[in-house]
């Protein structure tokens, strides 16, 4: 796992007017906890920090520096994204780590080869895009490569397929499925229609009236707001 510098500000203000203002400003609101230490609020430049992530993804051993003479060793927990405008930067988590000791964290996986099975027809699918890895962080690979030029219709590549060296422990389920080339989907036919313009098979018996039906309870569903719904605290 590569590392990298970056560079972080402390704030002092709290609420979600203030990570508002934050946002409209350029700058993302994000927090630093871990290893029993005081969570720290912080906040980065929003443009500096896309950039940052372009050059070394989110998979990545982090010297931060928090004001001067202050280094952090961390590694990103989460990031939130606007849920329409992803390049927006909303808020970040990172944790503080030690190089000895293991951590747990999601690696993405890359799917690699053109399978028989596409080229016959079928869809690859891919319902595991990430698999989550415990073990040292220096250890942590940027992502993992997945061949799939082996697969046929039908065929599918498991968590279990995987091979990876023995200090990296998977702690996904083995039956999962990362990747799998899939029957072509077939359209439905439209109904056929007689000469008079009736639909086959709905065809009705004279003078009978449908049953009518039972009146439904309307649900009651009751669902109350969390104050505490905004990424920032």
């Amino acid at each position: 796992m590569q590392q990298a510098t970056l560079e972080v500000q402390q704030r002092d203000a709290f609420g979600k007017q203030h990570a508002r203002a934050l946002r409209r400003d350029g700058i993302v609101p994000a927090i630093l906890y871990g290893r029993a230490q005081d969570t720290l609020t912080i906040q980065l430049n929003a443009r500096t920090f896309r950039q940052f992530l372009r050059t070394h993804g989110e998979n990545v051993i982090i010297k931060m520096e928090v004001g001067e003479g202050n280094i952090e060793t961390v590694i990103v927990k989460e990031i939130q994204r606007h849920p329409v405008e992803k390049q927006k930067l909303v808020h970040a988590d990172f944790i503080r780590i030690s190089l000895d000791e293991p951590v747990t964290s999601t690696v993405p996986i890359i799917l690699e080869g053109n399978p028989p099975g596409v080229q016959e027809g079928g869809i690859l699918e891919m319902p595991l895009r990430e698999v989550t890895l415990h073990c040292l962080p220096l250890r942590l690979p940027s992502d993992i490569s997945v061949d799939v030029s082996g697969l046929d219709i039908g065929d599918a590549f498991y968590v279990s397929d995987l091979s990876l060296d023995d200090d990296l422990e998977i702690l996904d389920e083995p039956e999962r499925v990362i990747a799998m080339v899939s029957q072509p989907r077939m359209e439905l036919e439209e109904p056929e229609e007689d000469e008079e313009g009736e639909i086959e098979g709905e065809e009705g018996v004279e003078g009978e009236e449908a049953a009518p039906e039972q009146p439904v309870e309307p649900e009651i569903i009751s669902r109350r707001r969390s104050d505490d719904d905004e990424d920032d605290e």
